[in-house]
């Protein structure tokens, strides 16, 4: 499991200030450069803060264990959480070891997030998502343990590789949609699907990772809701214009809109609204059209640039209303490309004229000559025959003498 990358950011002496020792005091952390008066307290000075000694509980080095897990080295990190590559010491087995900072830890709706993205992950039985295989919390630090996957995300291949070929780019969506369809019948919407949470693995298959946003939907309970507030709910440049608006109604559709943004910049190589800032990022989703992607990438061909401004209107209604349906069409339009020579550029078929007086004399020119064709290759085989051994055969050896 590779989430984006990132670093642990180093926790620095001039970065962290003593609050105001004063109990009364309201204001929180003084800044180091303040110009406000000291605060004179009865209270003992509190002891300077040593930054070389680790606060407890932080986060895991390479060679400790948590829970039953040794951690091996540092993968990366989201929007909650970090990922580690650990070793399970009880089965002997490599897993993605995701953590949660103990600064998150502890808030109480951000710890329930966690939980939820484990529930919501472990009930996710399918070739297209990372399997869970244990959650728990040891020492103050709550963690998943995935099944760890040996691949790159999208993103990746995208930036280091260039875009991918319509076919490849087809073949992607057609196994996350399948994985999103798994996930509708179990009541699991992820919300948070772009470039990045979709892995490519060595055999070529697609793996749905991060679901730190995922809606959980489960009749008579708020699980779902705990996504509702104090998060960034999906990402600027693939984010639906429902789940901008209210997060707790976004749907499978809003996946289906996530993963239409996501085949742009896989036959791209960049986002469908590249805006400078977040704001405007957000308009263009809200009010633009979907860009017409053939004004970028010519040799797409037109049911593909059907499929994406279908996966990306505006209005719900107005996309594929099931996973299931997505897959569907993908499935039929590679079946289609797959009729076409390798290596063709695809573009509107070019009818060459053929002459009058070929098409009259087309249905008798061609038995005839077909006629003289067979007639000349049999003469020829007739021609090349060996001739006939004449010789006379020799007599068989006698085996006892004369006169026996």
């Amino acid at each position: 499991m590779s989430p984006e990358s990132g670093r642990i950011p180093e926790r620095r002496g001039s970065s962290f200030t003593r609050p105001s020792s004063d109990p009364g005091s309201a204001r929180g952390p003084v800044p180091a450069d303040s110009q406000d008066p000291t605060v004179i307290a009865r209270r003992e000075p509190v002891p300077p803060v040593d930054f070389t000694v680790p606060l407890v509980p932080r986060l895991p080095f390479p060679g400790e264990v948590v829970g039953h897990f040794r951690i091996e080295e540092f993968i990366g990190g989201g929007g909650m959480g970090r990922v580690f590559r650990a070793t399970d010491l009880r089965l002997e087995r490599p897993v993605a070891l995701k953590i949660l900072p103990p600064d998150q830890a502890a808030d109480g709706e951000t710890r329930a997030r966690f939980l939820n993205e484990a529930r919501s992950a472990a009930k996710l039985v399918h070739p297209g998502f990372a399997l869970v295989y244990e959650a728990g919390e040891d020492n103050g630090l709550l963690y998943i343990a995935f099944e760890f996957i040996e691949g790159v995300n999208l993103r990746t291949i995208v930036e280091k590789y260039g875009p991918r070929s319509v076919p490849e780019a087809l073949r992607i969506v057609l196994q996350v949609a399948e994985a999103l369809a798994h996930a509708a019948k179990l009541g699991v919407v992820h919300r948070d699907i772009k470039p990045s949470n979709i892995l490519l693995t060595n055999e070529g298959t697609t793996k749905l990772i991060d679901l730190g946003l995922a809606r959980l939907q489960i009749p008579g309970s708020d699980r779902a809701e705990l996504t509702a507030s104090g998060v960034t709910l999906g990402t600027f440049d693939y984010i639906s214009p429902e789940q901008a608006r209210d997060p707790r109604t976004a749907d499978q559709r809003s996946d289906i809109y996530s993963l239409g943004c996501t085949l742009f910049f896989l036959l791209t190589g960049r986002p469908p609204y590249p805006g400078t800032n977040v704001i405007e990022k957000l308009l263009q989703h809200q009010a633009e059209p979907p860009p017409d992607i053939r004004r970028l990438r010519p040799d797409v061909p037109p049911e593909v640039a059907r499929l994406i401004m279908r996966m990306m209107a505006k209005q719900p209604q107005d996309r594929f209303q099931t996973a299931q349906e997505l897959a569907a069409e993908v499935r039929r339009i590679l079946n289609q490309l797959a009729l076409l020579p390798a290596g063709k550029q695809i573009g509107p078929r070019r009818q060459v004229p053929i002459p009058r007086w070929l098409r009259r004399h087309v249905p008798w020119v061609v038995p005839v000559i077909l006629l003289l064709l067979v007639g000349w290759l049999l003469s020829v085989l007739w021609s090349t025959r060996a001739p006939e051994d004449l010789t006379p055969a020799e007599p068989i050896p006698q085996l006892l003498p004369p006169g026996n």
